[in-house]
């Protein structure tokens, strides 16, 4: 006759097991979100990029934000997949679950500003092939604040840090300021010059799609909130 384990045993072996489906829910919730913060990485790098190939005229640079953008589609779909199987395999609930979906939903943040670092690279091509606008300086000043939103949010993620997601609404005003007083400076200049109409226009897009860099950051820290509060 076999024999039978003590109750208290069989407890024991249980702990056990949650203790390692614990262990191994963390370690893949840590590989998802290691793969959001190198798109993170890159989207941020891109967008840098973006406009430095627009205020240095620099077509080589603009080519190249192009070509990596297929790099942080990659690992948005990655980091879908691995939040998936996460989901499928360990059920989680509560905290964990919000925890989940919310680097998800950060993955498709990053990978609409790296679209948005795609839009300006392009535009930065073609204004490229034409005399430079003296009015190429104004985009730097959105991009700064754009940027520190950007910034400020992927670190509200990796850290937790609730407080300084909280704080990131706020700071959009300014930056929807910024933008309006910038493009409506532009178009007074069609007016003024008209001959460059289509040069105005792209860089018009050039700093509305900063200012939706901007909202995005706003998203991401939303996510924070929904992950840390619900």
């Amino acid at each position: 006759t076999l024999p039978t384990l003590p109750p208290r045993s069989f407890s024991a072996l249980e702990t056990m097991s949650s203790h390692h489906i614990l262990h191994a829910f963390e370690d893949s919730l840590a590989r998802v979100k290691q793969d959001v913060m190198t798109m993170a990485s890159l989207a941020q790098q891109n967008i840098a990029n973006a406009v430095r190939g627009v205020v240095e005229r620099n077509t080589d640079v603009c080519n190249e934000v192009i070509a990596v953008d297929d790099e942080v589609d990659q690992l948005e779909k990655q980091v879908d997949r691995d939040g998936l199987e996460v989901i499928m395999k360990y059920s989680p609930v509560a905290k964990d679950l919000r925890r989940v979906l919310a680097a998800m939903k950060i993955g498709q943040q990053l990978e609409r500003i790296a679209d948005e670092a795609v839009t300006i690279a392009r535009r930065g091509r073609k204004m490229n092939q034409h005399p430079a606008l003296p009015e190429t300086q104004l985009i730097q000043s959105v991009y700064d604040l754009a940027a520190s939103m950007v910034r400020d949010a992927v670190t509200a993620f990796n850290t937790g840090d609730l407080k300084l997601a909280l704080a990131l609404e706020a700071r959009d005003q300014p930056l929807d300021d910024i933008h309006a007083a910038t493009v409506k400076r532009m178009i007074e200049r069609t007016s003024e010059d008209v001959g460059r109409i289509d040069d105005y226009i792209d860089l018009m897009t050039v700093v509305r799609s900063l200012e939706r860099v901007g909202d995005h950051a706003v998203n991401i820290a939303e996510d924070v909130v929904y992950a840390e509060t619900a």
